[in-house]
């Protein structure tokens, strides 16, 4: 934590350095509506997709066989307090929700597709930061809350089975690019206070003189939370030092964190009708500490041949602390409890180099691109449980007594090696042919502390290709078909949490280690995209089948407990659409998706609180739906300036119902859908100072975003019944503050 305290404070003598005033594209951290752009022509800028994790290089969006969708930090149209809410605001076919019960905790699902913090979620997307892997390598889970958002850049969303992107990339791939001194130069100063007893500070500041640049990000913020019991603080810093020459370019950058996030989880639904912030069980806290240096070398052998490569280490280490509920009282009474500890250390380690070649082939333009890649990590678990007992607001109290069979000691080691190759060639001057196929040969070896119950030794091979075609019509439509195929590797959580007789209770305890397959999935995606001279729209049909899909199963009888398990099929496929049209001071977007997330077959899973369950398993039949994921997601966003001072912003979201965790075979009533409106205003005081002001929930709606089955008899009547567990969403809230730019 020093660190990052440290390294936010240089931010302020770091100032008085930039080399020039900021212009207005450095990321709004802090509450305020996106700037209405300048009105589109038919020339507008062509965003440029690397297509590969190394930002370098890349291709038009119109080059590439799927809807692939860019968001620039700089525009956001709410507020930014990480990587998850930027992409919440951002994306098509996205929702988030907050299973853990945290707002810097989401799970965010993107075509049925997962990418979350918590061990439990059957994550699906493959996430990179200026080419390196960020799924954490123990879980493949996902801590939205690492990077200040300050660094943010841009990201790409490449959505499908991207074999480019390596294991993970079954729903798609998200790569973010952070800010460097030659881009990004001036400073900015942020303060904001309102509503959860939320404090934030934020600031940036960048520079280059000559072939050098640095560039420096750091955020700070403190709350208690809406939610009982629920304080977090998080500690974010990020810095960049670039070297350009005239055929070689260097960069290194680190990022520091220190976060501490209060998540309560979920809670009975008849509690929540009485009052929202209640909590069922506390504490549960995590605290997440980062350290991660990456370097970057580019160098152009000749103007058609260049070289990309990358290398990183990162150190991660997860606290957790767990207050819930005994399925065993030993003997302290029916008020028992259990108190979770668990440690989790990290290295990761990884490399990339990448040969990328744009010479014509008999005069047809090319680029072709061929690379491999070393993903290497060791991570060690543990954990403890106290037996407590539980006080009348249900805080689990220690006794100084562990639980002699709940101890778990684990060291796991992964190592996966990949050899890559794309190539795009224009078959005429409108037509486009994409080609490319990725290698992944991948081990995991994992060795119980304590015992042998948890080794076991796995390895996993598997050659995923991709093809596609698009096609200029005219000059402002473009049509695009691809097919693709990726898979990813069971992770020692999931290796040993899979077997149904003797449930895990995550993220805090494993068993034994029954082998899994791997999951691949196939995506066929054909779409249309296009622009005016005030706006763009694309629309895409998309449908991917995974083999082998690995689900976790609510098996045990208490809240979070169950296992992983295999299963033949399940489906996602759907219709997105978007668009956006600006005119003078005002711009207007929206989109729209219809999806579906299905069980491609007829198994029996384990569901010990659904009650419908015939000695404790359930039926699922082909065509079920999948739990969390609803069928309709919508957004619609309005930036006004109606005067030249003030920019007006507000962001309107809805989607439909969705099934809750346990009741995979659809028996229950679903949790209900909701729509939220929020608004934000900017004030500019004169031309460095500006007033901001952000108002979320406008009409305070009652929703929840995510839902289980749990057992409530801790609670006295009438609530002792009840199973439906919800993580309520956030109330009505508004914060104000400053910003000042240099």
């Amino acid at each position: 934590m020093r660190l990052v305290l440290a390294a936010t404070l240089l931010l302020i003598p770091l100032m008085a350095y930039a080399q020039e005033p900021a212009p207005p594209t450095s990321t709004s951290t802090t509450p305020a509506p996106a700037r209405p752009p300048a009105p589109a022509t038919a020339t507008e800028t062509v965003d440029v997709i690397a297509v590969t994790p190394l930002h370098g290089s890349g291709l038009p969006r119109t080059h590439l066989p799927a809807n692939v969708q860019v968001i620039d930090a700089r525009t956001a149209p709410g507020p930014v307090t990480d990587l998850g809410a930027l992409l919440t605001q951002g994306l098509t076919t996205l929702q988030a929700s907050e299973a853990q019960g945290g707002l810097f905790q989401p799970d965010v699902v993107f075509r049925g597709f997962s990418a979350s913090p918590l061990l439990g979620a059957s994550e699906g997307l493959a996430i990179y930061v200026d080419g390196v892997r960020a799924n954490e390598p123990f879980g493949d889970v996902m801590n939205w809350d690492s990077l200040p958002p300050g660094a943010l850049a841009t990201v790409n969303v490449m959505p499908g089975s991207n074999p480019m992107f390596g294991l993970n990339a079954l729903g798609g791939a998200i790569s973010v690019r952070t800010r460097d001194g030659f881009s990004s130069r001036g400073g900015r100063l942020a303060m904001s206070a309102g509503a959860f007893g939320r404090v934030r500070g934020d600031g940036e500041v960048g520079g280059a003189r000559g072939p050098w640049a640095g560039f420096l990000a750091g955020s700070w913020l403190d709350e208690q939370g809406w939610r009982d019991h629920s304080p977090s603080a998080l500690r974010r810093a990020f810095g960049r030092g670039s070297w350009r020459g005239a055929s070689t370019m260097v960069d290194v950058a680190a990022t520091v964190a220190s976060n501490d996030l209060s998540g309560n989880g979920t809670a009975p639904e008849s509690l929540l009708e009485v009052d929202r912030s209640a909590v069922f069980t506390y504490p549960d806290r995590t605290d997440h500490d980062l350290v991660s240096v990456t370097g970057r070398a580019d160098h152009l052998f000749a103007p058609t041949l260049r070289l990309e490569a990358m290398a990183s280490v990162r150190d991660v280490r997860l606290r957790t602390l767990n207050g819930d509920a005994a399925d065993d009282d030993a003997g302290l009474g029916e008020d028992a409890g259990l108190l979770n500890r668990s440690r989790t250390d990290s290295v990761a380690g990884s490399a990339m180099a990448q040969l990328v070649w744009t010479r014509p082939v008999k005069g047809r333009a090319q680029h072709a691109t061929v690379g491999l890649s070393a993903d290497l990590s060791d991570s060690g678990f543990a954990l403890v449980s106290e037996f407590g007992t539980l006080t009348e607001d249900r805080q689990v109290i220690g006794t100084g007594v562990l639980d002699p069979e709940a101890s778990v000691g684990l060291d796991a080691r992964t190592r996966t090696l990949s050899v890559f190759a794309s190539d795009t060639i224009d078959v005429t001057r409108r037509v486009h042919l994409t080609a490319a196929a990725r290698v992944n040969w991948s081990s995991v070896v994992l060795r119980d502390r304590l015992g042998d119950d948890l080794d076991g030794d796995h390895a996993f091979a598997r050659l995923n290709p991709a093809a596609g075609v698009t096609w200029d019509v005219t000059d402002r439509l473009n049509l695009f078909a691809g097919l693709s195929q990726a898979s990813r590797v069971p992770t020692p959580v999931e290796l040993t949490c899979a077997d149904p007789d003797d449930p895990c209770r995550l993220p805090n305890a494993f068993v034994s280690d029954p082998p899994l397959d791997m999951p691949v999935a196939r995506t066929l995606e054909a779409g249309a995209r296009g622009h005016a001279s005030r706006g763009s729209w694309s629309v895409a049909a998309f449908a991917t089948q995974v083999r082998d899909d690995l689900i976790f199963v609510s098996s045990g009888r208490l809240r979070g407990t169950g296992h992983f398990e295999n299963v033949a099929r399940t489906r996602r496929h759907g219709i997105e659409a978007a668009g956006d049209w600006r005119i003078a001071g005002l711009t207007v977007s929206g989109s729209y998706a219809w999806q579906a997330a299905t069980y491609g077959a007829d198994l029996l899973v384990p569901s010990a609180l659904h009650p419908d369950a015939d000695g404790g398993a359930l039926p699922v039949e082909e065509g079920d739906t999948l739990p969390g994921v609803p069928r309709h997601v919508g957004r619609a966003m309005l930036a006004a300036r109606p005067v030249a001072a003030l920019d007006l912003g507000v962001q309107w979201r809805a989607q439909s119902s969705q099934m809750l965790r346990g009741d995979e075979g659809n028996r229950l009533a679903p949790v209900p859908g909701f729509m939220t409106v929020d608004a934000q205003a900017r004030w500019r005081l004169g031309r460095r100072l500006s007033l901001v002001a952000q108002l979320v929930n406008v009409f305070d709606a009652e929703y929840a975003t995510f839902g289980t089955l749990g057992d409530a008899g801790i609670l006295d009547e009438p609530y002792d019944d009840e199973f439906r567990f919800v993580s309520p969403g956030a109330p009505r809230a508004a914060w104000v503050g400053l910003e000042a730019r240099f």
